[in-house]
């Protein structure tokens, strides 16, 4: 089943209309896009990515989107034009210009869809024609620029090997012995500066109760047998930016996004990537998204932290409750529907920030947790 071109009423909800239309066994050749004065930055972001897919796209002005009417007359004067084989896409809108649009299609006995986005099932509208499951192909790229966030590099999902599998499994599994002393070399590796002419970054000098702490030794010994530091004259020595934001946490996202690898076939995921660089509608926010993933056309982000959650952050409060507001800020660039995730590798969220946790939907790993992070994430992501 498929259409030459598709009319799709723009809503705050861009996946309904991006879905069928990028879909190869879905693809029209043209996109007109109804739209309402509100609505136009979202048909300019729709209109981008649908642009890149190779798709025409033409656009049809609503002027009140609340006068049913005046949406009929519309929709009647630009159906009368179409020589093509045209559908109606009825899932966004406002209710009056769905309600106009359908009555336009079927007293000119033209096809009608619904999308339901859940299930990526295809409802005829204009038949009783059984619906059709159509998979969905969306890509965490084209899903945020959809919705206005411009991706600033390529999401970047690397190939873990085994050693790097096994390293992060063994501090997950460790969190409860090593999370102190791996709250220290976190400090360290943040406070790192590039030696002149070598490309290596140097911490600042350890003290002596790091040198006698057994935890921090098997640290220090663990990530060197990862080739991510050497230990020299009392410091810690990083080959180059990479292996330093390994150790500043960055390990702690390749131990969610294995997991997500692990799950990814069972659960029907379309893509997750880690490191993901963004920039707001505004033009001037810059955000990353340590992990993220899509499932049933839903955006999941995890925010990794290895720090202790417990210390002071800003404007008084704790740095706990600054990682779940600024979670709770990323979680509105992917629409209604978008979940979050906290893991809290220390468990040092406060029981207050944990409440707070719970009131703002948020969902929180930590600690022992980590021991069955799959377990964890097929949980939330289900």
């Amino acid at each position: 089943m498929r259409f030459d071109s598709h009319l799709c009423l723009v809503s705050a909800q861009a996946t309904p209309n991006l879905v069928p239309a990028i879909n190869p066994d879905f693809q029209p050749a043209t996109v007109t896009l109804a739209i309402s004065e509100d609505m136009q930055d979202k048909a300019r972001w729709l209109e981008k990515v649908l642009k890149e897919q190779g798709l025409k796209v033409e656009k049809l002005m609503i002027s009140n989107p609340y006068d049913y009417n005046q949406c009929w007359e519309c929709f009647a004067e630009w159906l009368g034009k179409q020589t093509n084989g045209v559908a109606l896409n009825a899932t966004g809108g406002t209710k009056i210009m769905a309600m106009a649009a359908l009555d336009v299609f079927r007293e000119e006995r033209k096809p009608v869809f619904y999308i339901n986005i859940e299930s990526d099932e295809i409802i005829r509208l204009d038949t009783r024609q059984a619906s059709l499951m159509l998979p969905t192909k969306i890509k965490l790229k084209q899903f945020l620029e959809a919705h206005g966030y411009s991706v600033l590099k390529k999401p970047n999902k690397p190939d873990i090997n085994r050693d790097i599998r096994d390293f992060v499994q063994r501090l997950a599994y460790e969190s409860e012995r090593l999370g102190k002393a791996l709250g220290k070399l976190n400090w360290l590796a943040n406070q790192a500066v590039e030696a002149k002419g070598t490309g290596e970054l140097v911490s600042p000098t350890l003290d002596k109760r790091d040198l006698d702490s057994k935890a921090f030794d098997d640290l220090i010994t663990m990530f060197k047998n990862e080739k991510m530091m050497v230990f020299t004259d009392n410091t810690l020595v990083f080959p180059d930016e990479t292996a330093r934001k390994f150790v500043n946490g960055g390990w702690l996202e390749y131990l969610v996004l294995q997991a997500l690898s692990t799950l990814a076939p069972e659960l029907g995921l379309t893509d997750w990537a880690m490191g993901i660089e963004v920039l707001a509608p505004d033009g001037k926010t810059r955000n990353e998204l340590d992990v993220a993933c899509l499932l049933k056309n839903t955006l999941h982000i995890i925010e990794c932290k290895s720090a202790n959650l417990a210390l002071d952050g800003k404007m008084g409060k704790t740095s706990g409750t600054d990682a779940l507001y600024k979670l709770d800020t990323l979680r509105r660039m992917g629409g209604l529907r978008t979940k979050a995730m906290l893991v809290d590798f220390r468990g040092s969220l406060s029981d207050t920030d944990k409440s707070r946790a719970v009131q703002m939907n948020l969902k929180v790993v930590s600690g022992a947790q980590l021991r069955d992070l799959p377990g964890a994430l097929k949980a939330w992501l289900r």
